[in-house]
Order: C-alpha cells, then structure tokens, then sequence
C-alpha cells in the first residue's frame, strides 16, 4: 500500500501536481478545463505470490485466479479503469468505461501483467525524460511502458538501460581503457536477466535520488534480481560464473546509493571474488568487476573503518603490473592502498612491523617516482585559505591520472597515521606528532578535493574525495576549508547523487565540538 500522490494526467505528464487545500482538481487540469482525476489517497499493490515458511523451507504460492473462479454478481453495472487511461478527458467515451459484471479486462489480467507495466508512471530525471522524447514523441502516454516491436526492452527500460550507460557505468570505467561496465555489461544484461534486473534496479534508485522521488520502481527490480540470484547462490560453486559476479558487484553500487549502508552485497561480493580466485587476473570483464569491487572494498574500509577481507593475492598475477598506460599505473595505486589498508589496520590502535611498513611506503615512493610525465599537471596553483581559494587547482590530462593521484594521496594519509615510530617518544613528541600527522592528512585531503574540483568531468573523483573528508575531515581547522569543504560534499550530492548530507551534518558537529574544546581552553 502506498500513498496516492496527486492526478494521472500530472503524473504521467512528469509535472508537478499542485491542489489547492478543498480543491477537487489541481491547478494544472483547472487551468486546461480538463477533467481531474485523482487518486485515492491510499493504493494497494498488487500481490502476485507469498511465501509460507514450514517445517525449515518456504513454499511459494502464486496468487493466481483459476478459469472456474465465480464472480459475485452485482444489480447495476460496475464501471472497471485502467489507471493512467485519460480517455475520458474529452467527455466523450465515459459510456465506453462501462462493462459487464464479467470486465474484458479481468483482474486476472492486471495480476499477471508484465512487471514493465507500472502501476504508475515514475516520474524521470531531464536525462531519462530528453531519452525518452528521442525515443518516441508519445513518450508520456501511459503506454510508453510497453514494449515496442523490434525491441527487446520497454521505453523506461531502455531509458534507465541508457541512464546506466551514459551516467554511471563511467564510474566503474575510470581505470579500465575496454570501458566493460558501459559496453559489454548492457549487451549482458539483454542475455542475462539477473543481470538485467541489477542494472534497471540501480540505474532506477539512482533516477529516484536524482529527481527527490519515491524509491519503490527500483525496490520492485531489485526484488526480481534477488529472485534470481539467491537460487543463483544456492547453487554449487562450481557453478558460479562472471554473470554472477556481475549483478553482486552492480547491486553493491545500488547499496552504497541507499540512505543507510547495510553492506550485505559487500560480504556477498566479497566472499564471490575470494572464490573466483581466478577472476582478478582472467581478463575481459570478470577482471574488470573484479578491480571495481577493489575499490568498494576501499571505500568501505574508510568510512567503516573496518578492515579490507579482501584475498588481495588473487590481484598480484592480474596483467595490470605489466602495462604501463595510464589505466593500469592508477590500478597500481589502487592496489597498494588496498594493501596498506589490509596491513595497516586502523592505525596507532594496532600497532604495525616497521619492516613492513617501510616496504609498504617504498613501493608506494617508487610508484610516485616512475610514474610518466603525462601525469604532471597542465596546471597547478596551490590553495590560499587566507584569499577564500581552501583547495589547489590542479588540472590533469587523464581521467585515470586524476583518480590515480587521489589514491596515492589516501595511501599517504594511511602510511602516516600507522607509522611505527622506532624510538620510544616522550608524552610531548607523541602529542606533537599527533598535530603534526593531522597537519599532514588535512593537506592531502585539500589535494583530493582539489583534483576533484578541478577535473569535473571525472565523476569518480568525488568518490575518494567524499569518503576522506568523512574519515579525516576533522582535521580541517580554517573556516574557510571547513566552508569549501561543505559546498564540495553539497555539489557531490547534486551531480551524481551520493548522499552526502549525513557527512556534513557529522563534520560540522566535529567541528564545532573541537572549537568549543579550543575555546575553554584559552
């Protein structure tokens, strides 16, 4: 059951439904002279199975009326209408509405109806709407959801088919030059329908955020994509395929996108790539998911603080380390920020080998110091808190090259915090060493942000640059890099639809706490 949100003819128009409080039609229908009709305040979604748990298994029971099922009849006709039909808006086919008791369309029809027909037509963002109109200038008609000759995907599926192509398969395509998230996982996806499923299931809740609307069209596929996969998953491993692999690391995506982080695809995601030992370093696409969960895996070591289970061993024979263009160089970077993660752990907390550490932070060096000349900035000009500029401009040559640097930065910032001091230090030095480490990690995090800002059209750069400010923004002490700092974190939200607003509700909290610990103590 959901609540009903204003008229058919404004929903499936895509445009606001305003009703004045007593009205009985909205401002849009009133001014047109058309009929209105709204909706109940309340719908009910149609059940198409439940399941009943007994005896350790469920049993599946389909909500289906039978050939013989008896109609209750009724002294007048009944007036049946399909939700969506505006028909009637001339006021010359209410007659047509109504039926015998036994409706043409029975109700059988509408609960064994295709998924692509919604019950109500979501509203899209400008990209899928300017996807749609190209498509076919009828495109707000409440039929647009059915599926047209010659293709194997309905109008809002190819619309949120195309939403993933052009907006997020970027994402994951940063560091791999064959671009397989935008190429050949669509192509998959029309073969493969848990793969389908994953991807109109995030391309769906990326719409949703993107255009402030309900979440329940995405909801509703990844509800089919579970259907799929959790037998998938039943099944013996030895079965497990690239296709798997796949939808798991899609449907990650889709989890990082929700308001709150359960991480359940990341252990699934997790323990699949851990088995396909192979996968990391078999080329073609299960390699590239493969370097994509590496990243996910970052990303929830960071903000989680939670250490990377990640078997990284399964990386080292991948024919990354023997390329040299620049996609293959920030996956070297990646790799050893993912190891010095998983070795590091969380920091003075856990104390770690000086021997390894100082291995660590030499490959890390010698990654710094063979990487090519491409990588220089076309144009650097450092921050000035003091002039309102909080973060460098640095421009770069390469999408890769962006994400690769934000990478180093971060393995800095995690070398320094899990330095293991030889010497014993007195409680001064340790102290200073604090102040000096935090100085540190707020200077690499303005770098981050500052290749994010200053390369806006490689929308992965936010990501790094988010998921440091969470874990470290506190070490950010002038007003100024604290504003910018918040505007950045507002951007990534209005660009790509990383929710952000729980991190700057956080860091302005942490700040304000430090300023009132400075202040008592002046």
């Amino acid at each position: 059951m959901r609540v009903g949100k204003g008229c058919g003819r404004c929903r499936n128009r895509h445009i606001r439904c305003v009703i004045p409080s007593g009205s009985s039609a909205c401002v849009s229908c009133t001014r047109l002279g058309r009929a209105c009709h709204l909706d109940p305040r309340f719908q009910f979604k149609a059940v198409h199975h439940v399941y009943q748990k007994g005896q350790g298994s469920h049993t599946r029971f389909d909500l289906i009326w039978d050939d013989e099922q008896v109609w209750v009849d009724v002294s007048k006709p009944v007036t049946f209408i399909l939700e969506g039909d505006e028909s009637n808006e001339s006021g010359g086919s209410e007659a047509a509405r109504e039926t015998s008791p036994t409706p043409s369309w029975s109700l059988q029809q509408h609960l064994l109806a295709d998924t692509d027909m919604v019950e109500e037509q979501p509203v899209v963002s400008p990209l899928l709407q300017e996807a749609s109109r190209q498509e076919n200038p009828l495109s707000a008609s409440p039929r647009s959801c059915v599926r047209h000759p010659g293709s194997a995907l309905s109008l809002r599926e190819a619309s949120l088919m195309r939403c993933f192509i052009q907006k997020i398969a970027p994402w994951a395509d940063i560091c791999d030059p064959q671009s397989h998230f935008s190429t050949l996982v669509p192509q998959r996806a029309l073969q493969v329908p848990m793969v389908l499923k994953s991807v109109l299931a995030l391309a769906a809740r990326h719409d949703a955020i993107m255009t402030g609307k309900s979440d329940w069209e995405a909801s509703s596929y990844l509800g089919q994509c579970l259907e799929l996969l959790i037998p998938a998953l039943d099944n013996p491993e030895r079965t497990y395929d690239e296709n798997l692999l796949v939808t798991v690391v899609i449907l990650r995506i889709c989890e990082e996108l929700e308001s709150r982080d359960e991480k359940f695809h990341l252990l699934g995601s997790n323990r699949l790539i851990n088995l396909m030992s192979r996968s990391a370093s078999s080329g073609g696409l299960a390699e590239a998911v493969s370097w994509q969960f590496l990243r996910q895996a970052i990303y929830a070591s960071t903000v989680q603080c939670q250490p990377l289970q990640l078997n990284l061993h399964n990386y080292e024979s991948s024919a990354m380390f023997q390329r040299n263009d620049d996609a293959a160089i920030a996956n070297m970077i990646v790799f050893h920020c993912a190891h010095i993660i998983q070795l590091c752990r969380d920091g003075p907390r856990l104390p770690v080998n000086a021997t390894t550490w100082h291995q660590i932070s030499d490959s890390v060096e010698e990654w710094y110091r063979s990487k090519p000349p491409t990588w220089q900035p076309l144009r650097y000009q450092p921050q000035n808190a003091a002039a309102d500029r909080p973060f460098p401009e640095i421009w770069m040559m390469s999408g890769p090259a962006v994400v690769g640097m934000q990478y180093y930065h971060a393995a800095i910032i995690f070398l320094t915090l899990s330095n293991p001091y030889s010497e014993p230090m007195s409680d001064f030095e340790l102290a200073r060493n604090r102040r000096l480490a935090e100085r540190t990690i707020a200077g690499h995090i303005l770098t981050v942000v500052g290749l994010s800002r200053s390369n806006e059209s490689v929308e992965n750069a936010y990501f790094m640059a988010s998921h440091l400010l969470h874990r470290f923004g506190y070490c950010l002490q002038h007003p100024a890099e604290q504003q910018g700092s918040l505007q950045f974190l507002s951007r990534v939200e209005q660009v790509i639809g990383w929710r952000t607003a729980w991190i700057r509700e956080q860091l302005e909290r942490q700040w304000a706490e430090l300023a009132e610990v400075d202040s008592i103590h002046r």
